[in-house]
């Protein structure tokens, strides 16, 4: 849920949480209840009487027919009954997402003993989540694996724990190779944390081969190879959590990063099918899954706010959701974490018929009033060959107020860049290219020029031969 960081802590889900521990809560409401309804009998006036008594001495002037005990009584069972419902569901929910299953006592008190690999921490979500982890364990080891170098510095005391190593995800090989150097440096982790995803900021028409390739390999394709590198050792010892950095685009795709959101919505499938997996398939019924699905976060990849309720659904700080992230671990129990927490209720509403679900909720990502900034520069092979650091990052870490950030002036797209590419004069090379492929036919149209000039000139030599020798046989006739 959204935390006290979001719209100056006044948002849906703070009201939520206070409507839950008061009117919802089935240990005040259902009491409340069962003494307002033993109150109504006739064999409690006594008790009925001496209450009202006791208030008149203390000032309160009551009178029994102010109070309708019947209809508190209904209310309050009511109440209490709803409060009892949602703890029940919240409790199916936790343990059938880890299978029926306890932890050993102290499995996962402290994470003193665990190697936590977090992909993407070089700064964002996963920088703070290393951070809030390096502080609240002092034993845990964290390896992080990113493209962009680091954009932050552990302590002295902490720095022996931390390892990072360079690798663009969106390679396999590279993959293969980094994942075998961390098993050798560090160790098995214990702990993954898919957090490494990007989004070129382009529509589906607008963007390269490249930019979807990259977009794919790196969000979704990176998730599956270091599950296969990493979770069949979490498997083999049936200890392990695997959290999984998901967006509420995939239930909702907004214009401009369509790609992204196919990329969520295959990592949700990938969450949802691995957990399958493990428990029938390998019988690794304790390595746990979290899902973390949530709406827009105030990172370098966002511009301006969004256009939308920031009551209902505020825009989150990165703090929020490595929190989230972090707590989730430390409680030793999968689950799917929605941020905030109406969110989970906006994907219900695809249960309604497509027409409605479209202009309520679909049509309305068209005006978000944001921009998708895509960071990272990428070769023609789908690769990455380096990070755009923004002022939006620096900006980001030190502005905690609620108002509005003033955008960067965004640099241009790669989409604008191909465009003036192609207003410019070609390149020499290009025109060299161009000309060797015309020389040929220049030197088919000399040759034909040279042998029609040779005819000419053989045909104008053979008219002259021919007026000479009438000539000579004319001056010969006249001579004899």
């Amino acid at each position: 849920m959204a935390s006290r960081r979001e719209n100056k802590g006044f948002h849906l889900d703070s009201l939520a949480r206070v409507v839950r521990y008061t009117a919802l809560n089935e240990f005040l409401a259902l009491p409340i209840a069962g003494a307002a309804h033993f109150l109504t009998l006739d064999s409690s006036v006594k008790y009925l009487t001496a209450l009202f008594t006791h208030a008149n001495r203390l000032g309160v002037k009551l009178n029994p027919r102010d109070l309708n005990l019947p209809k508190i009584a209904r209310t309050a069972l009511t109440l209490g009954l709803v409060g009892a419902a949602y703890s029940a569901n919240e409790f199916l929910t936790k343990w059938t997402a880890n299978n029926w299953t306890r932890n050993k006592p102290g499995e996962w008190k402290t994470l003193d003993k665990e190697i936590v690999l977090i992909t993407g921490a070089s700064s964002g979500i996963g920088e703070h989540t290393a951070k809030m982890l390096l502080a609240w364990h002092k034993g845990v080891k964290i390896v992080i694996v990113d493209f962009a170098p680091m954009s932050w510095e552990p302590s002295a005391a902490d720095a022996s724990r931390v390892f990072y190593f360079q690798a663009d995800l969106s390679k396999p090989e590279v993959v293969r190779s980094v994942s075998k150097r961390i098993k050798k440096k560090v160790g098995h982790p214990t702990v993954l944390i898919n957090n490494a995803g990007l989004a070129r900021g382009f529509s589906v028409l607008e963007g390269s081969y490249a930019d979807v390739e990259v977009t794919i390999k790196t969000n979704l394709q990176a998730p599956f190879l270091l599950i296969k590198e990493f979770v069949p050792h979490m498997a083999k010892t049936n200890h392990g959590h695997i959290v999984t950095i998901c967006s509420m685009s995939a239930a909702v795709p907004a214009p401009g990063i369509v790609d992204y959101s196919a990329t969520k919505a295959g990592v949700q499938a990938l969450h949802e099918g691995l957990a399958l997996e493990l428990k029938h398939r390998h019988k690794a019924d304790k390595v746990r899954l979290t899902n973390i699905i949530p709406n827009f976060i105030r990172t370098p990849f966002l511009s301006g706010v969004p256009r939308q309720s920031q009551f209902g659904a505020p825009l989150l700080h990165v703090e929020t959701v490595a929190e989230t992230i972090v707590r989730q671990i430390e409680s030793g129990y999968g689950g799917v974490v929605y941020l905030p927490g109406i969110m989970r209720y906006i994907t219900c509403l695809r249960a309604l018929p497509e027409w409605v679900y479209t202009y309520l909720i679909r049509n309305g990502t068209v005006n978000l009033a944001v921009g998708f900034q895509g960071r990272q520069i990428i070769d023609e092979n789908g690769g990455l060959r380096a990070v755009k650091v923004q002022k939006a990052e620096i900006a980001e870490k030190s502005d905690r107020s609620e108002a509005p950030e003033v955008p960067e002036k965004p640099e241009k797209s790669e989409a604008a860049e191909r465009s003036e590419k192609a207003e410019r004069p070609e390149r020499p090379e290009r025109a060299e290219r161009s000309e060797a492929g015309e020389r040929p036919e220049r030197a088919e149209r000399a040759e034909r020029s040279e042998r029609s000039e040779r005819a000419e000139r053989a045909e104008r030599s053979g008219r002259s031969n021919r007026a000479e020798r009438r000539a000579r046989n004319e001056r010969s006739e006249r001579s004899s």
